[in-house]
């Protein structure tokens, strides 16, 4: 990045804690000094700009975490806009949460909507003036390179129109409308109106990077090195160790603000969920009871996060005994009740997974868990298999509203279960959520 696109990248992070502040500020003075919002009763100042002190902080990190500083080429307006968006309203939600534990008194809901109504109308229009005053900037750049990673990084840099290729040494030969040059006397290109140099190639030919990054480091131009990490299939982690740059390969990039959201929403919507329908629950139960022989419940270890094991719960839906035997069930599955069908069928079968999810061995959303004994025959079979298992096992999931449940391909289940995780948010989850709800719990590939 380089120096005036650093100061626009400060001067955004600054204005924007301006604007939380400003928000929250005249959001009171509407309510309470004001009284443009309606009668109010007299409230302390400084109560409510203490509050404000929390909200900027937790802003800060909000805005920080949803990415919306410092990916200057690569976002469009609206992409940017969305991000924004996301970052705001994570920061109210995890505001209220301080809030409600921190203090007994309650603060006014007008006040509050306001207050979002406001910075997010002006939070908007900054990105907008941001975003315009970047796309005046020159953006100029040499690549160098011929691998499928500086391929990628040259189709996402052109799809915002505002960059130009000046040069690219040793580029690959299928790649037309470029200004292609052999070599060129890298000194000289101090003298080029540069955004930066992009210099890329796959593993196979690194050396070639090593030398030309060798060269360019002695000079005062931005570089970018691009590290060909294809086989880090959820993600990477560039952290540092005393000093020493370390690559965390495969390492999802949820972040410990997101996924305290993920295990708060997880624990509050499942007690309350099981709470608003333990009379069906059990209905259900009594329903498995009387219609069959065995339990009600039936336990089924299954490998979790980390591939720590445990045991996921469901109404009983097989019948017991000698007759059970192991696999997989099939259509017309002898071993499967009357009610047991409707239950499966209907995934009522899976509602005591909300227990599962209460105690943490799973969350609503997430790669479906498999059984050991399957995971270890998959696991030799399909690539990635196992990264799955970086995250929390879910009741629902990516894979699931895309049609990938009971008897389809596990190849393609596996693919949603590794982009679920690469790309995971918080309003991921609730999307997914959201669309289990609209397409309905009926499962014609369940048996």
């Amino acid at each position: 990045m380089n120096s005036k696109l650093k100061n626009l990248d400060y001067m955004q992070r600054i204005i924007d804690l301006l604007i939380v502040i400003f928000s929250w500020l005249t959001a009171y003075y509407l309510k309470f000094e004001w009284r443009l919002l309606g009668d109010s009763s007299d409230v302390s100042f400084e109560r409510y700009l203490g509050y404000g002190v929390l909200l900027s902080i937790v802003s800060i990190v909000a805005f920080k975490n949803s990415k919306i500083y410092g990916d200057f080429n690569s976002s469009s307006l609206v992409k940017t806009i969305m991000r924004q968006l996301q970052g705001n309203a994570v920061s109210f939600i995890v505001f209220m949460v301080l809030a409600f534990f921190s203090s007994q008194e309650r603060l006014s809901r007008v006040h509050l909507v306001t207050y979002v109504v406001i910075s997010t109308t002006l939070l908007i229009i900054s990105k907008i003036i941001f975003h315009n005053m970047i796309s005046k900037m020159s953006n100029n750049f040499i690549f160098i390179g011929n691998g499928q990673v500086i391929r990628d990084y040259y189709d996402n840099l052109i799809k915002n129109g505002r960059a130009k290729i000046l040069y690219w040494i040793d580029a690959p030969a299928d790649l037309e409308g470029i200004n292609k040059i052999d070599q060129m006397d890298l000194s000289l290109l101090e003298k080029e109106d540069v955004s930066s140099v992009i210099v890329g190639y796959d593993n196979k030919d690194i050396n070639k990077a090593y030398d030309y990054l060798e060269k360019l480091s002695e000079l005062i131009i931005p570089l970018v090195f691009l590290p060909d990490l294809k086989f880090a299939r959820v993600g990477y982690s560039l952290k540092d160790f005393k000093g020493q740059p370390v690559f965390h390969i495969n390492d999802p990039s949820a972040k410990p603000l997101g996924m305290f959201l993920k295990r708060l929403f997880d624990i509050l919507s499942c007690g309350i969920g099981m709470l608003l329908i333990s009379p069906i629950l059990i209905a259900i139960a009594l329903i498995v009871k009387l219609t069959s022989k065995g339990p009600i419940f039936y336990g089924q270890v299954r490998m979790g996060v980390d591939g720590r094991e445990f045991k996921m719960w469901k109404f009983r839906s097989m019948v017991v005994g000698e007759q059970n035997t192991e696999g997989w069930t099939v259509k017309d599955d002898p071993r499967v009740t009357k009610i047991g069908k409707f239950i499966r069928k209907t995934s009522i079968d899976e509602l005591p997974q909300l227990w599962n999810v209460v105690v943490g061995d799973m969350s609503l959303v997430g790669p479906r868990p498999e059984r050991p004994v399957y995971v270890e025959k998959f696991r030799a079979e399909i690539p990635g298999y196992m990264i799955r298992h970086k995250f929390k096992a879910g009741i629902t999931g990516w894979a699931q509203i895309n049609g990938w449940r009971g008897d389809t391909s596990i190849e393609k289940r596996i693919e949603c279960d590794l982009w679920y995780i690469k790309n995971w948010s918080f309003w991921l989850d609730i999307s997914i959520i959201f669309l289990t709800f609209w397409k309905g719990f009926i499962n014609k590939n369940a048996y």
